[in-house]
């Protein structure tokens, strides 16, 4: 049978790319959307999909992001089931149940997270870097108008990672907040180390949950280590962020795109969030310096925001990860800071030596469209799922 895809559509980064390279390709697909109740269980929906989609008409369904209820009407259809993730965590809760199921092929690519998974048994699991739509990079143009709307010397594009922490710790007694905010303040001060996850134990985990029920008798709310490590980490991404951009304001003409605005950030200009596939890649053309301050739960990976700018030619300045370095050269490709104050120092070089950053996004934008296109990376994927 000629390869067939059914494609789950949710609005996600990449789905348009994969419509796009499927159509180039000649492969047919159709699609499909469903707004879940529960990611982990919806009878409607498992009603329904049983009920409409014949399994031999199919060679895979494929989603952006892992969602379990996909896996478990697979599973129970024998149909293959691709999950290629840019999300780091998953955001899936007893994500264990349906992770090893057999039809699962999950992409992640984060190094890290992946070795997790794997370590813990899950032969479902496959490390893949992400990559751009090569073709949707080349035809872009931009107007003299549009040059000038979105030039500025510094700019990030990205949320603040407003995390729920605070609600998290009001509950706690003054011990356990306190402990929370060292961990925090620890975990900012490294930098090149994921220090949170050791240091969450499952004692921590039973204390806070018992202290939730003592404020609350019969309260259903329960703290996990995964959301616990999440929040810490949006907190710890939060205060990275509004230092480099403060930082960044008093000395250059700095713009942060985003659709949370602080007050807390001085001398930066704030913009809305900008559409995915049409303004944001001309923002990283545009800007002098893209900054890219990883999430910091992603220990290793390269974010799909690093391909995007140097897919779009524009200037990549990042805190450093370790799949960065490997796949692309400091200082020629791409460049890295090891802190905020390294960052301002090296945008005030490179902001200096214009022909020298020009020449640095030109060799990351020719690297990124030749060897980490998303076309080439959907064969890696399809080869594994023996679907080549």
């Amino acid at each position: 049978m000629k390869m067939k895809l059914l494609i789950y559509k949710w609005n996600a980064f990449l789905e348009s790319d994969i419509f796009e390279i499927c159509q180039d390709e000649g492969l047919e697909y159709e699609s499909f959307s469903w707004k879940f109740v529960n990611k982990n269980m919806d009878d409607n929906f498992e009603i329904w999909f049983h009920q409409t989609v014949d399994k031999d008409s199919f060679t895979a369904l494929i989603s952006i992001n892992f969602w379990p209820m996909l896996s478990k009407v697979c599973q129970s259809k024998g149909l293959k089931y691709i999950a290629w993730c840019y999300d780091n965590p998953l955001n899936v809760v007893q994500v264990e149940e349906t992770l090893a199921n057999t039809v699962n092929y999950v992409f992640f690519f984060d190094r890290v997270q992946y070795q997790r998974y794997k370590s813990a048994g899950f032969n479902t699991v496959y490390h893949l870097p992400l990559g751009v739509n090569r073709k949707r990079m080349e035809r872009m143009i931009i107007s003299a108008s549009e040059y000038a709307k979105f030039s500025a010397e510094v700019a990030l594009v990205g949320k603040l990672y407003e995390s729920q922490l605070p609600e998290i710790m009001a509950p706690l007694d003054d011990y356990t907040k306190g402990f929370l905010d060292a961990l925090i303040r620890m975990q900012y001060s490294v930098r090149t180390y994921y220090i949170l996850d050791e240091c969450i134990s499952d004692e921590l985990i039973q204390n806070i949950n018992w202290q939730y029920l003592e404020k609350e008798p019969g309260t259903q709310v329960r703290m996990s280590r995964e959301a616990l490590s999440y929040a810490m980490a949006s907190e710890v991404t939060r205060r990275d962020r509004i230092v480099l951009l403060s930082l960044m304001g008093v000395r250059f003409d700095t713009r942060l795109y985003s659709y949370q605005n602080s007050e807390v950030i001085k001398n930066v200009k704030q913009y809305p969030a900008v559409n995915y596939w049409t303004e944001m890649p001309k923002i990283f053309a545009c800007s002098k310096i893209n900054l890219n301050p990883s999430l910091r739960i992603i220990q290793t990976g390269i974010p799909l925001r690093a391909f995007d700018i140097m897919g779009a030619g524009g200037f990549l300045l990042s805190n450093s990860q370790e799949e960065l370095l490997q796949l692309f050269e400091d200082g020629r490709e791409m460049v890295v800071y090891q802190g905020p104050e390294d960052a301002v120092d090296k945008a005030q070089f490179y902001l200096h030596h214009e022909e020298l950053r020009r020449k640095i996004a030109e060799n990351g934008r020719k690297k990124t469209l030749e060897k980490y296109s998303l076309r080439n990376r959907m064969k890696k994927i399809f080869a594994v799922a023996g679907m080549t």
